[in-house]
């Protein structure tokens, strides 16, 4: 048991006056008056070492409440908070394929859906394309066109494969309708022969009405001479038979007409050629004109 403090200062105390009581040798002579001095004050200073032995045993305000309180309680620990669940973070996000139209046959391409709206660009077979848009119609999607930067059409969609996600793609409605048109482009083509000489023209259909009938006047600028022909039709001639047959011209297609016949080879002639092209058959319904010069 470890000694108490102030037990020790009283040990201490008590021992300096007996080493101070003794003589020059050390000894206390029995009935001397430093012996009696010595006696008294021993006692003196037992009592009084006593006396501070029994307060210093005494339990301290704070000792006592911690001898009674008993055993100290646990210290509460505050249970840890739910650690928030981390956001789920997902591996490398693959990129989204970009939806693509693979285009199987030749398709038009237009400024809206139906022959109606003009042409604006013809896929060929094997080409890709971009969609940028989805529509409204079930059978026409948006492409950009590949030669113009930032331009788009209508695709039609019966002879194309679709690949992609187009829920991601913004929807459109099909402009108004515009108000149909006629319109061709026409060019010297090839010298067609059967009985005689035929000059043949290249015909496509420009504007948003289809084409039944066709006529054209060729006139000899050296000679003179002038044959016409009229048909209700645009096939292409191989000779004497129809080596392709084109019964009409929808919106973008191309086909053929003839001036019939000269009895000449006219080749080599300054020709003036006047083409026409009517909406119906027999030169009826609306029609259009145009007039050029060509040499065969």
């Amino acid at each position: 048991m470890p000694i108490h403090p102030f037990r020790s200062a009283a040990l201490l105390g008590l021992l300096a006056i007996l080493i101070s009581a003794c003589g020059p040798t050390g000894l206390l002579l029995p009935g001397s008056k430093p012996a009696r001095e010595a006696t008294q004050t021993m006692q003196a200073v037992a009592t009084e070492a006593q006396a501070t032995l029994n307060a210093a045993s005494q339990p301290t305000p704070a000792e006592a409440d911690t001898a009674t309180s008993g055993p100290p309680s646990a210290t509460a620990t505050a249970a840890p908070s739910d650690t928030p669940a981390a956001t789920p973070t997902s591996a490398d996000t693959a990129t989204p394929t970009v939806p693509m139209a693979h285009v199987n046959q030749n398709t038009n391409c237009r400024t809206g859906p139906g022959t109606i709206f003009d042409l604006h660009y013809t896929a060929g077979a094997g080409t890709d394309l971009t969609i940028v848009g989805r529509t409204t119609l079930s059978d026409y999607v948006i492409v950009n066109d590949p030669n113009h930067a930032g331009q788009t059409c209508w695709l039609w969609l019966r002879y194309v494969d679709i690949s992609g996600d187009l829920s991601v793609l913004p929807l459109s409605t099909p402009p108004p309708t515009p108000t149909p048109s006629i319109g061709f482009s026409a060019s010297y083509s090839y010298m067609e022969g059967c009985v005689g000489w035929d000059p043949g023209f290249k015909i496509q259909n420009t504007g948003s009405l289809t084409l039944k009938s066709v006529s054209v006047t060729v006139k000899d600028n050296d000679t003179g001479t002038s044959e016409s022909f009229s048909a209700d039709n645009f096939d292409k001639l191989g000779g004497c038979p129809v080596a392709n047959s084109i019964p009409k011209l929808d919106p973008g297609d191309t086909g053929y007409a003839y001036a019939h016949s000269f009895a000449y080879d006219p080749s080599g002639h300054s020709m003036h050629a006047t083409i026409k092209v009517c909406s119906d058959t027999g030169l009826g319904g609306t029609c259009a004109s145009r007039s050029f010069d060509f040499t065969p």
